[in-house]
């Protein structure tokens, strides 16, 4: 076996139904990471994976199951085959860059939203893109209309000064 791997699949044999989560957790978090880690090269990833691995235990009962340290070792390469599928799958479809719009002006003024902070751009977005009217606006964020009024205001100051 090798080392970086943590336990081979012979190892898993003690965990037993009566085991609780948090146990198995102590026990055999650290040799699925490792494991998780050496097939998706990426430590992160492989603490998700392994995480998710520990919570579908959890929902079908840690006690259901005949053995539990096997199904998580199961649980976790299942999932690391499924990180590297979607990873060759997106990398096989790169997304299709968009077009730019008919006129300059539209992109230019899309970019200046965008640079808007998140609470105006929502409120412009909402006003212009969408259409509604400032009560509707007020309505869909919670905020009092006076709310959606002055940081729409803000708005459109800060866009005319960058679009000019």
């Amino acid at each position: 076996m090798d080392a970086s791997i943590g336990l081979a699949v012979s190892d898993w044999a003690g965990a037993t139904p009566a085991d609780d989560l948090a146990d198995l957790y102590r026990r055999h978090r650290r040799s699925l990471v490792g494991l998780a880690t050496a097939i998706v090269f990426d430590a992160a990833v492989a603490e998700e994976v392994v995480q998710d691995a520990f919570l579908g235990l959890h929902r079908r009962g840690a006690h259901s199951v005949a053995d539990a340290g096997a199904y998580l070792h199961r649980a976790v390469v299942n999932g690391c085959v499924s990180v590297v599928r979607r990873r060759r799958t997106v990398a096989a479809h790169p997304p299709v860059p968009l077009e730019p719009a008919s006129t300059p002006e539209v992109d230019e003024a899309w970019q200046a939203i965008m640079g808007l902070p998140e609470r105006q751009r929502v409120v412009v977005v909402l006003r212009y893109y969408r259409d509604l009217s400032v009560p509707q606006i007020a309505e869909s964020l919670g905020w009092p209309a006076g709310s959606v009024k002055s940081t729409l205001h803000r708005a459109l100051a800060s866009l005319k000064e960058v679009l000019r």
